[in-house]
C-alpha cells in the first residue's frame, strides 16, 4: 500500500493522523491546525459535513473574489486581528456550494417541470384524441341505430305486403273453387262409378244433374276416403245443391242401398269446396272457439263465428284472429 505524505510537514498520513485533500489541486495535508491552517472548529465542520469541499492555502490565493468577513479562532480573543484568517476562505466555499446547489436544484426543477409539462401536454393530446374517437363511435352507433330502425321499418312493411299478397293468393285460390261442391262421407268402393252416384244424389236432392260441369275424386287420407269434387255450371246451382244437402240430411244407405250396414247410416255431406288453408283455418277455429261460441261455419270462402243468436258475426282470416277472438269473447263471458 502506497503511503501518502503531508504536503506541509512531509510526514505520513495515517489512520491516527488523517488528512485533508484539496478539492482543487488534490494535495493532502494533516487535518490539524498547523498543517491545514484551519481552526479545530473548522476541521470538525469538515469532518462532520462530507458535502463541504476544502481548498488549500495556495489554491485559495488564486481565487479572484474573497470575503472580508471571517470568524476568529476558538482560542483567540475578541480583540484579535481579523486579517489573514483562513475561515474567510471556508465561508466563500460554503456560499459557493449553496449557490451551486441552488443552481442545480433550479436546473433539476426546470427539467422535472418541463418533463411534467410535456407529459401533461401528451396526456392532454391523448385525451383529446380519445374524446374525438368516442364522439366518432357515438355518431357511428347512432347512424347504425338509425339504419337498423329503417331496416326494421322496411322489414315490417315487407312482412305486411307479403301477408297481403298471401291473402290475395289464398283468396284467388278460393275463388277458383267458387262454383264447386264437395261430396264427402261416401265409402271408397262407391267412387268407381261417380256419374251413377251423382245421378242418384241429384234425384234425392230434387236437383238437376245437368247443372254439373265436371267431377273428380280427390285422394283419400289414412282413415277416410277422399271426397268427390264437383264443379257446377253456375254459382246458383252450387248454392242450390248445398242448401238441398242441408235440408235432406242424406246417408250412405240412401245413395248406395247395397252398402254394408255398418256404413249405411253414416251421413253424406254436401258442402262448399274449400282450399287446404281454409279447411285448416276452419278446423282450428272450431277446436279453439267451440266452447265459447255457438255457431262456426264457412260461407263464400270465409270462416264466420257467432257467439249466440242475433249476436255480432266475426270473420276469421288467420290464426291470429282466432287468438284475438278467444281473448275478446272469453273476457266478455267472464264479465
Amino acid at each position: 500500500m502506497v503511503l501518502v505524505k503531508c504536503g506541509s510537514c512531509k510526514k505520513n498520513i495515517t489512520k491516527k493522523a488523517p488528512g485533508l485533500v484539496c478539492s482543487r489541486c488534490n494535495i493532502t495535508v494533516h487535518s490539524d491546525p498547523s498543517c491545514a491552517k484551519l481552526s479545530n472548529k473548522q476541521i470538525n465542520t469538515l469532518r462532520n459535513s462530507p458535502s463541504i469541499e476544502w481548498s488549500c492555502e495556495e489554491c485559495m490565493k488564486n481565487v479572484s473574489r474573497r470575503s472580508s468577513f471571517f470568524t476568529p479562532d476558538e482560542e483567540a480573543d475578541d480583540d484579535d486581528s481579523v486579517a489573514g484568517s483562513p475561515l474567510n476562505t471556508q465561508q466563500i466555499d460554503t456560499q459557493k456550494l449553496i449557490k451551486d446547489i441552488s443552481r442545480e436544484l433550479k436546473k433539476t426543477f426546470r427539467e422535472e417541470i418541463g418533463n411534467l409539462e410535456t407529459s401533461i401536454d401528451f396526456m392532454s393530446e391523448q385525451l383529446s384524441t380519445i374524446d374525438q374517437t368516442l364522439k366518432k363511435h357515438d355518431n357511428k352507433i347512432k347512424e347504425l341505430e338509425n339504419k337498423n330502425q329503417n331496416l326494421q321499418n322496411i322489414n315490417k312493411n315487407l312482412e305486411l305486403r307479403v301477408s297481403i299478397l298471401e291473402q290475395e293468393v289464398k283468396s284467388f285460390q278460393q275463388k277458383s273453387l267458387s262454383n264447386m261442391v264437395e261430396i264427402a262421407g261416401l265409402p271408397e268402393p262407391s267412387l268407381k262409378d261417380v256419374e251413377k252416384v251423382l245421378e242418384t244424389l241429384a234425384s234425392e236432392l230434387n236437383t238437376n244433374v245437368s247443372d254439373i260441369q265436371s267431377s273428380k275424386c280427390l285422394p283419400s287420407s289414412k282413415d277416410r276416403s277422399g271426397p268427390i269434387l264437383v264443379e257446377m255450371k253456375t254459382k246458383a246451382a252450387q248454392k242450390q245443391w248445398i242448401e238441398a244437402g242441408k235440408e235432406k240430411c242424406l246417408s250412405v244407405g240412401t245413395i248406395l242401398p247395397d252398402s254394408p250396414k255398418e256404413v249405411a247410416e253414416q251421413r253424406v255431406y254436401i258442402r262448399e269446396a274449400l282450399t287446404k288453408h281454409l279447411k285448416t283455418l276452419l278446423y282450428n277455429t272450431k277446436a279453439k272457439l267451440n266452447k265459447i261460441v255457438q255457431y262456426i261455419w264457412c260461407r263464400d270462402g270465409k270462416v264466420l263465428v257467432r257467439k249466440g243468436p242475433n249476436t255480432k258475426i266475426y270473420y276469421v282470416r288467420s290464426d291470429n284472429d282466432i287468438e284475438l277472438l278467444l281473448n275478446q269473447l272469453d273476457s266478455s263471458k267472464t264479465n
